[in-house]
């Protein structure tokens, strides 16, 4: 439960909701209790100025409990949502008309009071409630004077020495069992129903928008899901799940980058298999090819042994010359196998010197002659260039360039030609070419024949399978130098590799 992106988006999301419901109820509340408290303050912001001036309750300086209880109870009639009190200057209640098992406090707070008298602070102003160790509601409220004659402390309107305060809690007990009773009055109910059906509305839109959104992601994950456990490596599966958008969202744009990783993952597989099947089917090859020359030096090295003293000189002479023959041989796929190993691993230096063309490939041409002679193949060099000067290491170049010679003698027929050719590209490149005319490459090989261990197994060519490690090696003789062997081929028609040196 709730493992899906967009679930728990939805619970995210609704808990916020919830949450921002539950604020917006509590401000809404506030606001209304405020705006109430303000309005209910405002209407009687002089209640206790006028009764102050209409009441007499002192005499020579002195309060009068009963006859301020009198009239307390009188106005209380008339207002029974009010509650009485008159404090001494420091705060005290002095008397009241309530039971007094429902006082609660025998002093309130004098700052909200004269803060009030003043004007000093914005309505609303909460003070103490007497009836309440912790409740503050709006009052009215104005200060108490004697009415002695004889007091020295008149003030400005006459009044005598200041005594204390009348303090008139707007909105008593009656008041709050009547509110209480009224909350959820057809106003409140409407407000309520308002607030609700808008988060609702909010709410669902915003479910429908991340439902929207994350369904390209749950399609995505979909595919995912499949492609791991289906296991498919073929292109079936990509064009199965390549129903790639057109849109330029990062969700698109994520889409097309998973289904070109699938099919760069697909492609590495079907390389990575193909590669499998090439090192067993090298592992039988070179485990058959060593076997071969070893088997038939071992034979001509017993015979000898056996018929020595029946053979004549040129016997003997000719079965030690097949024997060097074959461990000259099995020597050679030997170090081919060392050689691409201590490539593989990095191992083998470059050490470049300037030469020029025509040197290199006349060494070749040299080398490779009689090779070309006893093959009856015309081997050809052409370089209208040969004092261009080449910087590159030059045994290794050579290696490259002579393999790739030998390879084109032996795939090309009797009468056949072999061109070794040179063009420049610019100042500083050349391309060397090595053309033949033979039995070409199947196209299906193509992508294959750098690999070490492939073999071409076309049946026209199977007498001519050796280690196949030649064209891994020239291939990575080259990345030393920073270039890169090419072939193009057609069955039947002939081949041509290509490489690009510079000075």
């Amino acid at each position: 439960m709730f493992q899906s992106l967009y679930s728990r988006l939805a619970l995210g999301l609704l808990s916020v909701f919830l949450v921002m419901a539950v604020v917006l109820f509590w401000l809404f509340e506030q606001a209304s209790v405020a705006t109430q408290n303000e309005a209910s303050q405002r209407l009687h912001i002089d209640l206790a100025k006028n009764i102050v001036k209409d009441l007499g309750i002192t005499n020579h300086g002195k309060f009068d409990p009963e006859m301020i209880k009198e009239a307390f109870h009188q106005m209380m009639i008339l207002g029974p949502t009010i509650e009485l009190y008159v404090l001494d200057e420091k705060g005290n209640l002095v008397t009241y008309d309530a039971p007094e098992e429902k006082i609660k406090r025998r002093a309130v707070n004098l700052y909200p009071i004269t803060s009030f008298i003043e004007r000093s602070i914005d309505l609303p102003i909460l003070g103490d409630d007497p009836r309440s160790m912790s409740k503050q509601k709006i009052f009215s409220a104005a200060r108490v004077y004697a009415k002695n004659s004889k007091s020295k402390n008149e003030n400005e309107d006459g009044m005598g020495t200041f005594v204390g305060y009348l303090y008139i809690i707007i909105g008593g007990e009656n008041f709050d069992s009547i509110s209480t009773a009224l909350e959820l009055n057809k106003a409140w109910k409407i407000s309520l129903l308002g607030i609700a059906s808008a988060l609702l509305f909010l709410l669902l839109a915003s479910l429908l928008l991340f439902y929207a959104l994350t369904r390209p992601l749950r399609r995505l994950t979909k595919e995912i899901k499949a492609f791991e456990s289906v296991g498919k490596t073929s292109v079936d599966f990509i064009a199965e799940g390549n129903e790639a958008d057109d849109g330029k969202g990062e969700l698109n744009q994520l889409k097309r980058t998973f289904h070109q990783m699938e099919e760069r993952i697909v492609a590495q597989l079907a390389r990575l298999n193909k590669q499998d099947e090439i090192r067993s089917e090298f592992l039988a090859y070179v485990s058959h090819d060593l076997r071969t020359p070893l088997a038939g030096m071992k034979a001509y090295l017993e015979t000898l042994e056996l018929k020595q003293d029946n053979m004549s000189s040129e016997e003997r002479h000719t079965y030690l010359q097949k024997a060097i023959n074959n461990g000259d041989r099995l020597e050679g796929m030997i170090n081919e196998l060392f050689e691409l190993t201590r490539l593989e691993s990095g191992q083998i230096e470059v050490k470049k010197d300037e030469f020029t063309i025509g040197d290199l490939l006349s060494d070749i041409y040299t080398s490779l002659e009689e090779k070309a002679k006893v093959k009856e193949v015309n081997l050809t060099v052409d370089c209208k260039e040969p004092e261009a000067p080449i910087s590159a290491d030059m045994a290794k170049i050579e290696r490259v360039i002579q393999n790739l010679v030998e390879n084109a003698i032996r795939y090309s027929k009797q009468g056949g030609d072999v061109v070794l050719r040179t063009e420049r590209i610019d100042q500083s490149t050349h391309n060397i070419k090595i053309i033949d005319y033979g039995s070409g490459i199947a196209e299906h090989h193509l992508n294959y024949i750098f690999e070490p261990y492939y073999r071409v197994s076309d049946d026209k060519q199977l007498k001519y399978m050796g280690a196949g490690l030649g064209l891994a090696i020239s291939q990575r003789l080259l990345l030393l130098h920073n270039s890169t062997l090419k072939v193009e081929s057609k069955l039947g028609e002939g081949t041509t590799f290509s490489f690009f040196l510079s000075k």
